[in-house]
């Protein structure tokens, strides 16, 4: 037996030197090494999951939205609705280098400044000029809201699945990855208001300037970016839950040998043992963690779903990519993850309940 355990620790040094610091995995390894050192059998190696899917070149995925020019007496019409301000800054050299997000951004707030400016003018000739115009704009919306998903470097950074795990202690950056994908998610059925209706955003009153509209929805556009700078927080995220599911696998293969486990007699303080490697090492350490990663998922998935939707164009390009882990609840990770729980679940159970024992409590 004592030739055996030095054989079982040996393997285990062996095992943490050569692997990557992983701490999700060495969490893994720590509880399967205790149940492989009260079976009496070798560690079962853990291997990483194999690569989630990329997120498509920014190239491939970029639509050219139609241009829509406008001359001097458009300017002048305009200028009545407190738009040539805007407009300008657009067409300078600051405009001309805008990022994604910038550009998305002026185009709301044009649009803005069109459903405003026809509510409130006396103007009729002019109202029915600008609702046209407000008409032809209306569609460039969702295209670039989808360049600021798929081109701003900070939001396709935070998109981009990470290669280890979250750490098990904190999981940083949470709350500013929510607060982005909230406001995405609102952007974005800004926009497909704008397209079904191009004059229909509600609750924009008269007493609000158009100014401080535009300066709020740049303020939130701009943490929300500054949340995700170097923000792998979602990467880890999804990769968590895939090495999870991964790891699950491996142990359910690993813990078929519990079916046969003698329980009776003196082999009774081997179940036991059994069961407290189950408790200290699964249900106290890692459960909590699958609690978290599983709780914030749910909160952001949704989030993803609707703020990632591909125009026609590109779906297909996108689907491995959506499929996997942009589907919300659906997504192919977070179902097998969900399964791989309860079937982890099920082989302990079933074990405890054949020999008698139940989950020790707290």
């Amino acid at each position: 037996m004592r030739a055996w355990n030095l054989i079982v620790g040996l393997t285990c040094l062996w095992l943490t030197a050569c692997s990557p610091q992983d701490e999700l995995t060495d969490h893994f390894h720590t509880y399967l090494t205790r149940v492989a050192y009260v079976l009496e059998v070798p560690v079962p190696p853990l291997s990483p999951p194999p690569a989630l899917a990329a997120l498509p070149a920014q190239r491939d995925l970029t639509l050219m939205p139609a241009r829509i020019s406008s001359g001097l007496l458009d300017a002048l019409k305009l200028s009545q609705c407190d738009l040539l301000g805007l407009v300008a800054e657009h067409n300078g050299p600051a405009g001309k280098s805008q990022s994604a997000a910038g550009q998305f951004a002026y185009h709301l707030q044009f649009q803005r400044g069109l459903d405003r400016c026809v509510a409130h003018i006396d103007d009729a000739q002019l109202a029915a000029w600008l609702s046209e115009l407000a008409q032809l704009k209306a569609p460039l919306l969702p295209i670039y809201f989808w360049h600021m998903m798929i081109a701003e470097p900070e939001v396709r950074a935070a998109l981009s699945p990470a290669q280890h795990s979250l750490a098990f202690n904190s999981q940083g950056g949470y709350q500013a990855t929510l607060q982005a994908f909230s406001l995405f998610a609102r952007l974005q059925t800004q926009a497909n208001q704008y397209l079904a209706t191009p004059l229909a955003l509600p609750n924009i009153r008269s007493e609000i300037r158009l100014g401080d509209l535009n300066e709020d929805l740049s303020a939130e556009l701009n943490q929300a970016l500054r949340g995700l700078y170097k923000n792998p927080y979602f990467g880890q995220l999804v990769y968590s839950l895939h090495a999870s599911a991964e790891h699950l696998e491996q142990s359910i293969d690993f813990l078929g040998q519990l079916a046969h486990v003698n329980c009776q007699g003196a082999n009774a303080i081997k179940a036991e043992r059994l069961r407290n490697a189950l408790q200290h090492y699964y249900i106290k350490d890692i459960q909590p963690y699958f609690t978290e990663l599983d709780r914030q998922f749910v909160q952001l998935a949704p989030l993803l779903q609707a703020s990632l939707t591909p125009p026609a164009e590109k779906a297909e390009m996108m689907t491995d990519y959506r499929q996997q882990l942009a589907l919300g609840l659906e997504s192919q990770l977070y179902v097998r993850y969900r399964a791989l729980t309860l079937q982890h679940a099920k082989v302990w159970q079933d074990f405890l309940k054949r020999c008698e024992l139940s989950p020790k409590r707290g």
